[in-house]
């Protein structure tokens, strides 16, 4: 599926910005896309300390990792992203004490995906 043709496309910074995020047990994976087009795939391998993170810890890692990735693209537009995952208490991360303060910079519109649904920033946190 990630070599098929189309394999990228170039952003459009007057549409609004789509991210996927997962983690597994061994790393964060993610998908910036616009519409039905992908725009930039990432993928990063957990260090020790961060694979004894909890489940939660572990996606919020991912969405942190992944915004600090696509900075160049969602920073560029005054539009909310919205985040999709497969994690349900990522949803209200907002609402949670100790959250990360790097996510405050973003307007996150985060959303609740089935896992089905995630399938390539699933299958970029299982490299």
């Amino acid at each position: 599926m990630l070599q098929s043709a189309p394999v990228l496309t170039a952003p459009d910074f007057k549409s609004p910005f789509k991210l996927t995020v997962d983690a597994s047990d061994v790393a964060a994976g993610a998908v910036l896309l616009q519409e039905d087009d992908e725009v930039c795939y990432f993928s990063k391998k957990f260090n020790k300390s961060q694979k004894n993170y909890s489940t939660i810890e572990k996606e919020c890692l991912a969405l942190v990792l992944a915004l600090q990735h696509f900075e160049v693209y969602v920073t560029s537009s005054s539009l909310p992203i919205a985040v999709y995952s497969d994690h349900n208490p990522l949803v209200v991360i907002h609402k949670m004490k100790g959250r990360s303060l790097m996510l405050e910079e973003y307007v996150l519109e985060i959303r609740h995906i089935k896992g089905k649904n995630n399938v390539i920033a699933d299958c970029l946190s299982r490299v």
